[in-house]
């Protein structure tokens, strides 16, 4: 496989990058900085969104209380606006275009966290966006809070490409949906309840920021 690129200016704004490709048995992807801002694309939602959804979700069973918040602010990636090609051994990108987004990057609110989880450790996670099952991104069993090396939810899709290598992709800011079902025993024969509700994802100051509530109150993108 062999890649050429070169950079041309149209119209004194707008830059255009043209690449040649000779690949034999690859697949090509393309990656826009506008895919992560465009709400559409995944959410569906209004500008407005947390405010579109309500507040912060509080359910108590026998004392033990579960919140789920409205919204948390993943980190975003370094570039975008990349090519991404992937062949039968490997995958290889060529990123462009810095991402300005990654100003917003830090440790506060980068994951779903729902307070008090630890103490239903028998769940289920689904999350999805539009219609379920049809827009179904994740499923999580057990999901917990991040310790001991338990994997979260941080506005990362990881997928396959067709050629089975592990692909991550940064879902759009907007609102998603989530399902969480909480089971008597660690074989989830037993339904003890099902939860479903909203949140948003937050990456920069283009969402409107009313009414949205993450874990760590202190985070500067919720303010």
């Amino acid at each position: 496989m062999y890649i050429f690129a070169k950079t041309l200016k149209k119209n004194n704004m707008n830059r255009l990058l043209v690449f040649t490709l000779i690949c034999t048995h690859c697949l090509v992807l393309f990656y826009s900085c506008s895919e992560t801002k465009d709400i559409a694309n995944f959410g569906g939602a209004t500008c407005d969104c947390c405010n579109s959804i309500g507040g912060k979700t509080i359910k108590v069973y026998n004392g033990d209380t579960l919140i789920f918040y409205n919204a948390f602010t993943p980190s975003n990636l370094a570039f975008c606006d990349s090519i991404e090609v992937d062949n039968q051994n490997y995958i290889t990108t060529i990123n462009y275009k810095k991402n300005i987004d990654t100003i917003y990057n830090d440790k506060i609110n980068q994951y779903y966290k729902i307070e008090g989880i630890e103490k239903f450790p028998y769940n289920e996670l689904l999350i999805y966006s539009g219609e379920y099952p049809i827009n179904r991104i994740l499923v999580y069993t057990n999901y917990c809070n991040p310790y001991n090396g338990k994997i979260v939810f941080n506005g990362i899709r990881i997928d396959t490409t067709n050629y089975g290598h592990l692909r991550q992709k940064l879902l759009a800011q907007g609102k998603y949906n989530y399902i969480l079902k909480l089971y008597n025993d660690r074989y989830h024969n037993s339904l003890k309840d099902s939860i479903s509700g909203h949140f948003c994802i937050i990456r920069n100051k283009e969402m409107t920021i009313q009414g949205c509530e993450g874990a760590d109150p202190m985070d500067p993108l919720l303010h």
